[in-house]
């Protein structure tokens, strides 16, 4: 039998606090409340679709008619957009900018001088239009985002932060608490599986009725529109969509057609230390931000999210978003050479 989350009300603590970091210490993931304020949601959301819409594919954030799968771009597991531009878009760029984000990975790392990732999005469309829009179970793809043998120890906080609020209807992120302390056992306990990943591949998946993470069933925290949600990569985590069926009363946005707003809009955003990374990664980096090249959540290492398989299966072209004129705030998470 598949593991499936329950969902769960979980403290929500303030950025860089050091109730926040016991919470990680301890459970392997924090929220945090309020990174982004309510307007500052809503600039974020407005900017996502400005995104959307500049596609060129006819995408219309009022007719859910325009959000076929023709026209929407490309995802992977869990309904994540990880290229397209998307890792350059306004909306992106503003996300990473608040300061309430950028205060909560520097308290993790106690250290201000950070390099952000070039991540994406995950955009979920209502499933009450079509059904073939749900994303991957959450029992089916439980998994880590680090090697147990290529990268032993601790080594990255991932993020997101939450666009529109969650509910058992809207599904979301689900973590397994306290997994993190599994992590330095798994070459022993998973040996023929590890095996068949390179130890350069940060990614792990436990099977999907898996004994030992039965032992803590895995949550789905509850995430208010604007929280940041931090977890270890050391940490099994997946998402999930609804695990209860929507209220048919669930108001509509103003102005949208029935039906016309997204299930989730997530922010996928890390930032680790400068000094983890090295001269020839940034290098890449910068001119990752004239080609629009989108990566993943490390940035002591180079990974081109343009170059995953399901991007390059694609026979689909898109209209790239312009070239970020970015900050000096904004240059310097990039990194200077």
């Amino acid at each position: 039998m598949k593991l499936e989350p329950t969902y769960r009300e979980v403290p929500r603590l303030e950025a860089g606090s050091q109730a926040s970091l016991d919470h990680l210490e301890s459970e392997g993931f924090v929220v945090i409340a309020g990174a982004l304020s309510a307007s500052e949601t809503a600039t974020a959301l407005d900017l996502t679709w400005d995104y959307l819409e500049s596609l060129g594919t006819g995408i219309d954030r009022t007719d859910a008619a325009t959000w076929d799968d023709d026209r929407w771009p490309i995802a992977v597991h869990g309904g994540i957009i990880p290229s397209q531009g998307i890792g350059h878009s306004a909306a992106q760029w503003f996300i990473r900018s608040v300061p309430a984000v950028k205060r909560s990975f520097a308290a993790v790392w106690d250290d201000d001088d950070l390099l952000v990732s070039f991540d994406g999005m995950a955009l979920w469309r209502p499933t009450t239009i079509n059904p073939e829009w749900e994303t991957n179970r959450g029992g089916s793809w439980l998994h880590i985002d680090q090697h147990p043998i290529g990268r032993p120890g601790f080594h990255c906080v991932q993020g997101l932060v939450s666009l529109l609020p969650s509910s058992p209807a809207t599904g979301g992120n689900v973590v397994v608490p306290g997994s993190h302390r599994l992590f330095e056992s798994i070459p022993e306990r998973y040996t023929d599986r590890l095996a068949r990943i390179d130890s350069s591949i940060d990614h792990f998946r436990f099977p999907a009725d898996d004994p030992q993470l039965a032992e803590t069933p895995p949550i789905m925290p509850h995430l208010e529109a604007g929280d940041l949600l931090l977890w270890d990569s050391r940490t099994v985590h997946c998402s999930s969509p609804a695990i209860e069926q929507a209220d048919d009363d669930t108001a509509e946005p103003e102005g949208a057609a029935r039906g016309a707003s997204l299930l989730r809009a997530a922010s996928l955003v890390c930032m680790m230390p400068r000094s983890k990374s090295n001269p020839s990664v940034i290098a890449k980096r910068r001119a990752a931000i004239e080609r629009r090249t989108s990566t993943t959540n490390w940035s002591d290492r180079f990974i081109d999210a343009d170059q995953f398989p399901q991007v390059l299966a694609a026979d689909r072209t898109f209209e790239l978003p312009p070239v970020p004129a970015l900050t000096a705030e904004q240059e310097a998470m990039v990194g200077t050479l």
